[in-house]
């Protein structure tokens, strides 16, 4: 993790960032604490400036990651714990507001890879 946002240079922690993770197998409270462990030791930077925690996943976990953050970890930052998502490299994730009617947030991903050629009708220097 720590080489990934040095890439992308967002290693200063000056941002929240979302940690993209695919989780298979059970979910067992050695597995959990192992994995909450290391993405907060991975997203230190990110923390100590208190960025809140963001994990997203592609299973039905979420819930048990963020409880396990805050009970468990006893994370003073707040942790955005959602799932049912899969992201790749340089997509932009805008996650909005709690909705108090189904405690749902609403997601919108944007690809940030841009083509290689410039659009039709649009000139390049």
């Amino acid at each position: 993790m720590r080489a990934a946002l040095r890439r992308f240079d967002l290693h200063e922690g000056g941002q929240a960032v979302a940690l993209c993770y695919r989780w298979r197998g059970s979910a067992t409270y050695a597995r959990l604490d192992a994995f909450c462990r290391g993405a907060t030791a991975g997203m230190a930077a990110q923390l100590a400036q208190g960025q809140p925690l963001v994990l997203v996943g592609d299973g039905d976990i979420g819930g048990l990651i963020g409880i396990h953050c805050h009970r468990e970890l006893g994370l003073a930052t707040p942790v955005v714990s959602i799932d049912g998502i899969t992201l790749k490299a340089f997509d932009f994730i805008d996650i909005g507001a709690l909705l108090d009617t189904s405690g749902a947030v609403p997601v919108v991903i944007k690809s940030l890879v841009f083509p290689s050629s410039a659009a039709p009708g649009l000139r390049t220097a």
